[in-house]
């Protein structure tokens, strides 16, 4: 168990604008060991004013991650003990093709950001995803150190920056996670759904793809936890809820939710897309569970939940 409780550690949480950085920013604020200390984040092209709910939460910095020489510069300059980075390009995840922008968003700056956080001695916390996996599991979930095998762009590059930072060595970890929901408002997969629900809708909603799809807020509360210094998560870490559930189940249960009608429903085979998704990407998250504090719920129990 972490006992630190030092003032001046301090956390920087990059791309803290987009949905999962949002929901870290505001997890800090709420942090048993965050929430007294100095919290920095950086923003690219969203500006946060003095009206962003979470303007107060954070000493907020412009960087743009394309320019390695600011990155360093910016962290000489702030020296956090932790750093999360919450960045990513913008992408269309199994159906997005290959170009330099992708590779150099997820692999050459995520790298660039560790290797500065490795040389003023911070933790560095990367995200990647349950798509490094081929996705044809007959039986069982996926573990920390199982093979992977990409089939997607998206998912090789992830694959490339986990291999250069388990290279690089030092105080990393790097967090597998899946398909990010937010309720409140609807985040970028819940939008997806909502959309496909819409009665003129032409959507059509897979129902052979299993995901451990898990909550930002909670995802943000478990970086949160892991980035605290001398925590004990080194290399590789399913951070996901232990619910694998397909997007046909996810619409099914989010419908009554925004009191859409599931009729309208428009359902599909993942084949029918014609591109190479990974079908079951169970994760085992039993390793997260037992180093966190922190509950990262399933979509059944956090619906359940609600008021």
């Amino acid at each position: 168990m972490v006992t630190l409780n030092c003032k001046y550690e301090r956390l920087l949480i990059v791309g803290a604008t987009g949905e999962l950085g949002s929901a870290t920013v505001q997890a800090s604020s709420n942090s048993p060991f965050w929430r007294d200390k100095k919290i920095y984040a950086t923003y690219f092209r969203h500006v946060p004013t003095n009206t962003h709910p979470l303007f107060s939460v954070a000493v907020w910095n412009f960087l743009d991650l394309n320019d390695h020489e600011s990155i360093r510069r910016l962290l000489l300059e702030i020296s956090p003990t932790s750093v999360i980075c919450c960045s990513v390009p913008s992408h269309q995840g199994a159906s997005s093709q290959y170009t330099n922008f992708l590779r150099q968003g997820i692999v050459e700056n995520v790298v660039a950001l560790a290797e500065a956080s490795k040389m003023i001695g911070a933790r560095f916390i990367a995200v990647s995803t349950d798509q490094v996996f081929d996705g044809k599991l007959k039986n069982g979930r996926y573990k920390e150190d199982d093979p992977i095998r990409p089939t997607n762009p998206y998912a090789s590059c992830k694959a490339e920056m986990e291999e250069q930072l388990l290279r690089l060595g030092g105080d990393i970890l790097i967090c597998r996670t899946s398909l990010v929901l937010t309720l409140e408002p609807p985040g970028k997969a819940v939008r997806f759904i909502l959309d496909a629900l819409e009665p003129e809708s032409n959507i059509e909603i897979f129902t052979d793809e299993l995901r451990n799809m898990s909550f930002s807020e909670d995802l943000g509360s478990a970086l949160c936890e892991v980035s605290v210094p001398g925590h004990p998560a080194r290399g590789l870490l399913h951070l996901c809820s232990d619910e694998p559930v397909s997007r046909y189940d996810l619409a099914l249960k989010l419908a009554p939710y925004f009191r859409k009608d599931e009729k309208n429903i428009k359902t599909a085979r993942s084949a029918a897309s014609k591109q190479f998704r990974p079908l079951n990407l169970s994760l085992d998250n039993s390793k997260a569970k037992s180093l966190l504090r922190t509950e990262i719920r399933g979509i059944s129990k956090r619906l359940a939940q609600l008021p």
